[in-house]
Order: structure tokens, then C-alpha cells, then sequence
């Protein structure tokens, strides 16, 4: 199982090494002005499609609010408490139960 294992090891080592590609330096650098380029298009563009298709066609309306966020009008139950049905059990253990 150990021989076995080290020639697996080898095998991966050399395929591994026979498809590697060296770059010379001016290469990398190429490649990283190409990049940067590309991000900086990406920064620069703002707008969805969708958005600036509504525009063009003079559809002005208002943006959908936002949902409210949820407000209790009584004060809320903690599992351990007495549970408000009366039972006089705690909450957990009545109504709380799933």
C-alpha cells in the first residue's frame, strides 16, 4: 500500500508538473493591465439594463416602498413565562409548542 501510495504521489507530481506554463514577466504584466482594465469598466457602469430600458421609454414611476417593519401590539411571550391562555403552564410547554 506504501509503494502504491509513493508511485500515485510520483504519477501526480509529473502531471502535474508537465502542465505547467511559465510566463515571462512582460506576459504577467500584460495580463494584469488587461485585468485592471476590466475592472475599472465594471466600476464605471452604474446602471441595470432594465433601468436605463424604462428610462428611455419615459415611464416615471415612483419606486416600490419598502415593507414596514413588524410591530407587536402586545408585549411579547418568552418561552419561560407563564403562557397567556391561562393554562399555568409556561409558554414552551402550552401554546408555544410546535
Amino acid at each position: 500500500l506504501f509503494q502504491s501510495m509513493l508511485h500515485n504521489l510520483k504519477y501526480e507530481v509529473i502531471r502535474f508538473l508537465s502542465n505547467v506554463q511559465v510566463q515571462r514577466q512582460d506576459e504577467i504584466e500584460a495580463l494584469e493591465a488587461k485585468r485592471q482594465e476590466e475592472e475599472a469598466k465594471k466600476k464605471m457602469e452604474f446602471k441595470h439594463d432594465e433601468t436605463s430600458a424604462l428610462n428611455e421609454q419615459g415611464d416615471d414611476q415612483p419606486a416600490p416602498q419598502s415593507a414596514a417593519p413588524f410591530v407587536r401590539e402586545e408585549k411579547k411571550v418568552g418561552r419561560n413565562e407563564p403562557c397567556p391562555c391561562g393554562s399555568g403552564k409556561k409558554y414552551k410547554q402550552c401554546c408555544g409548542r410546535l
